[in-house]
């Protein structure tokens, strides 16, 4: 561990040099569970893109501090924008968090206001608490946009698949998919689905180990979206399913 000179000396920077930094430094690499990730650049990528910050950031830490001394320095670059990125998110949310909760607190029936507080929380790793005002904020639906609706009934999806509850997971995965906004009419079914949420059914499909619902999912998201991200894909391969061939043969079969 520590053995690339710039990743040392990044992690230095921030966890300090004495024993009590050391302490913190390794509590964090235990809490990104490397071990248990199989592929964990491609984990990284997707907390990325995700509201993670405190997974990928002790994920980001866990693997600069395995760097070897031969390391590409473009990866610990790419590794150090990470945990710069989850940084800023992390100091951001617990600036704003007791505003929010204020918010929250002073119009208790306002949807709006608990799911931005929801989202804050989940970047902070607060689960449960985030939890809570999704679903609260669930009470209120005309208080919530059609995006801010959708979202909420994605997280708590996630909160779910987070807790190894897939088929909790994959009924609000579902429900956020193809939720329907006003303008929208019983025989309106065109309307693109939520493609966040597609994405989640095939990772709770996955997980449940349902290879002919997921071949199902999979051809629909195609059709709408085009490739599916290196993530999902990577979980679908565990099943047996090539998502990339399928995409391929998919567009050679277009252009025929």
């Amino acid at each position: 561990m520590l053995e690339n000179i710039w990743a040392s000396n990044y992690l230095k920077g921030i966890f300090g040099t004495t024993d009590e930094g050391f302490d913190k430094l390794e509590e964090s690499i235990s809490a990104s569970d490397i071990q248990k990730i199989d592929n964990p650049i491609i984990e990284l990528s997707f907390l990325r893109q995700g509201n993670s910050a405190v997974r990928g950031f002790n994920l980001a830490v866990a693997l600069l501090a395995m760097c070897d001394k031969e390391a590409p320095v473009t990866l610990v670059a790419e590794l150090i924008e990470a945990v710069e990125e989850f940084k800023q998110t992390l100091s951001n949310a617990e600036e704003s968090l007791p505003e929010a909760k204020i918010a929250a607190e002073a119009e208790p029936d306002n949807g709006e206001r608990l799911a931005k507080l929801g989202f804050l929380l989940n970047a902070l790793d607060k689960h449960r608490d985030a939890l809570t005002a999704f679903t609260q904020a669930l009470e209120y639906p005309d208080t919530l946009s059609i995006e801010l609706h959708r979202d909420c009934l994605n997280n708590i999806g996630w909160a779910h698949y987070l807790l190894g509850e897939y088929e909790e997971a994959l009924a609000w995965f579902e429900h956020a998919c193809y939720l329907k906004g006003p303008a929208d009419d019983d025989e309106n079914k065109s309307s693109q689905p939520y493609p966040l949420a597609l994405e989640n059914i095939l990772l709770a499909l996955s997980k449940l180990g349902r290879l002919t619902d997921a071949t199902s999912r999979l051809t629909e998201y195609l059709e709408r979206f085009g490739r599916l991200p290196r993530y999902e894909s990577a979980q679908l391969e565990t099943l047996g399913l090539q998502p990339d061939i399928v995409y391929i043969r998919s567009c050679t079969q277009v252009i025929a």
